[in-house]
């Protein structure tokens, strides 16, 4: 089968971008972003995107409007389509059995009635892009019972921050399914991927890999935060740990840097959908070993919060705290299961006054500073959530200068030099840091 068009439901983090690269590397193919959300269409195609990723504009610029559309009309989508990716938000579910834990699917039904009800005029590759608990695909197919499909399982490892680098030079492309039609899918991906890249599944297999790599991330995150804690009783330096570690290529220096814990729409709830896939199978020594990896980044962020106000004499009404990041990291606007969330919640009941700034993210019905102008002054500590580039290069001695004394510094990402810091009069903690 010659495949001459694609179309992808959901317009979001993973559509809008994996779409405009594959039509930048594909340039005899049409691609197709459909999503119900009219506000969210009109942002592409107004190039005011609802994400932000460095380079994004880059490959919209090259491809709408030429074989690259942006639209809410379910008949542009599907109409001759060969490939249709599903690559709608499914969140952790909030309700009833499985309730925190469990992966809502709502999301993928809807797309699915959609395509139940339209007369499709030839064999369609159905594509989950959305991480989904395992054998959706069985779902799917009985759902689409009377429709000819072929369901295939193609997880993205995109991180945020760094999504148009991972999609233009991916680690692996994983292909779950049928073989004939994941050979169809790879011949877009071998256009600008190594085939040695590309590696073929069952589609079960392809279904859990994406899950169960999140949460080996999420592991290692609360693995380097663990070691943090004991670092502070002894008077280690965890930075220095991970490097040793790190050094070795056996383990690696990814995801070994100490934080206040993880967040995004991904490592929490793929972790806990892990967990609720052990506990379905009755495997609960396995589901307590992966709940610890969950406890621990939750544990992570009680203590940096009692870092905070144990450190400030537990007084810290009408106090003025700077939080500087609201995204749960760098270089993107997401605020998803952000640590800052709990922290500035917590820092809001203690009746401090805070000003917020972050450079992209923006968190509903919270007031934040549009500029670090002024942001200082008077203020009795900073707390610096989110590791962007630009919070290294503040004149912290002109902010000490401005600032109430004492001054505080809590950096839940170590982001800072702390002898530097202190030598400048802040009292400055980090993490696993003394």
């Amino acid at each position: 089968m010659q495949i001459n068009k694609v179309c992808c439901f959901g317009a979001g983090y993973v559509g809008g971008p994996t779409m405009a690269v594959m039509a930048s590397k594909c340039p005899k193919q049409t691609f197709v972003v459909y999503d119900i959300n009219e506000q969210q269409i009109e942002k592409w195609n107004n190039k005011q995107y609802p994400v932000y990723e460095k380079n994004l504009d880059e490959y919209i610029n090259q491809t709408l409007n030429t074989n690259l559309i942006f639209t809410c009309d379910i008949d542009i989508a599907l109409k001759d389509c060969d490939i249709a990716f599903l690559a709608v938000n499914t969140p952790s579910k909030k309700y009833g059995l499985g309730a925190e834990s469990s992966l809502d699917i709502s999301y993928i039904d809807s797309c699915l009635q959609q395509i139940k009800k339209y007369p499709l005029t030839k064999r369609l590759i159905l594509v989950e892009k959305s991480t989904v608990p395992i054998k959706t695909c069985d779902y799917i197919n009985a759902v689409l019972r009377d429709k000819n499909i072929c369901v295939l399982s193609n997880p993205e490892f995109l991180a945020e921050g760094t999504a148009i680098q991972d999609l233009l030079n991916p680690d692996r492309v994983i292909i779950g399914g049928a073989i004939e039609s994941a050979q169809q899918l790879a011949s877009l991906y071998e256009q600008w991927v190594p085939k040695e890249k590309i590696i073929f599944t069952n589609i079960y297999s392809a279904e859990l890999s994406k899950i169960v790599a999140n949460s080996f991330l999420a592991q290692r995150v609360s693995s380097i935060n663990s070691i943090s804690i004991i670092c502070d009783k002894i008077g280690a330096d965890v930075n220095e740990i991970s490097q040793c570690v790190g050094s070795d290529s056996r383990i690696g220096n990814k995801f070994l840097k100490t934080s206040v814990g993880f967040g995004g729409s991904c490592l929490k709830k793929d972790l806990l959908c892990l967990i609720y896939l052990c506990e379905s199978l009755q495997l609960d020594e396995v589901a307590q070993y992966w709940r610890q990896v969950y406890l621990l980044n939750e544990f992570q962020k009680q203590r940096f919060y009692n870092l905070i106000i144990t450190s400030m004499f537990n007084t810290l009404r009408n106090k003025i705290i700077v939080i500087l990041g609201v995204a749960f990291k760098a270089n993107t606007n997401d605020t998803r299961e952000s640590a800052s969330l709990m922290i500035i919640q917590k820092l809001q009941e203690e009746q401090a006054i805070l000003r917020i700034y972050d450079p992209q993210g923006k968190i509903d019905k919270l007031e934040q500073c549009q500029s670090l102008d002024g942001i200082f002054k008077g203020a009795s500590a900073i707390v610096i959530l989110t590791e962007w580039e630009e919070f290294t290069k503040i004149d912290y001695a002109q902010a000490y200068e401005e600032m109430a004394k004492p001054s505080y510094c809590f950096d839940g990402r170590n982001l800072l030099q702390g002898e530097v810091m202190k030598s400048l009069g802040f009292l400055y903690y980090g993490l696993g840091r003394i």
